[in-house]
């Protein structure tokens, strides 16, 4: 094994040891919560993309529309979600985030970051500053990855398009 590759499987042995702990340790304040994955899953979602479409909450959450309908209901029954009408499209109802649904991940948010934050305390200011220059490193390949697909796709609506107006059809790469 070379040593990029050996170094790679030692992270995800660590990472899976961390993710173990953090489970254990984490479990009772973030399980307290008297939600379903689902449900946790759907407030995840509305809180990174806001306001979306019962189809487009179903779709990224990969279930049916049926499966969608039952977890906003109960959802909405405690008060976490909303329904509100589409302001383009009177047959479309958004779902979005109440106050309380809000308030429900900014707790557990806090509660996660409590715990992140004393664990790295404990750690020496050399070991910090590096897994701080290695995570930054992450987050700009994610940065990178995340424009490349955008990139990607917008080269796939352009072709589609012209396909739909007669064009050659061929992806045309942006510079």
């Amino acid at each position: 094994m070379d040593d990029r590759a050996e170094l790679i499987a030692r992270i995800e042995s660590a990472e899976s040891d961390f993710r173990r702990y953090v489970i254990r340790q984490g479990a009772t304040d973030f399980f307290s919560v008297d939600l379903t994955m689902q449900q946790l899953r759907a407030l995840f979602v509305l809180a990174a993309s806001g306001a979306l479409s019962a189809h487009e909450l179903a779709e990224t959450l990969g279930i049916g529309p049926t499966t969608l309908t039952g977890i906003v209901d109960r959802l909405q029954a405690r008060g976490l979600v909303h329904r509100l009408p589409d302001g383009q499209d009177r047959r479309v109802r958004r779902i979005v985030l109440t106050e309380a649904g809000r308030d429900l991940l900014r707790d557990l948010h806090e509660i996660k970051r409590d715990h992140q934050r004393r664990l790295l305390g404990r750690l020496d200011l050399d070991v910090l500053a590096g897994l701080a220059r290695a995570v930054e490193a992450m987050a700009r390949i994610c940065a990178e990855e995340a424009d490349s697909l955008l990139d990607a796709s917008d080269s796939a609506k352009d072709a589609e398009s012209s396909v739909l107006k007669g064009g050659s059809g061929r992806i045309r790469l942006k510079p």
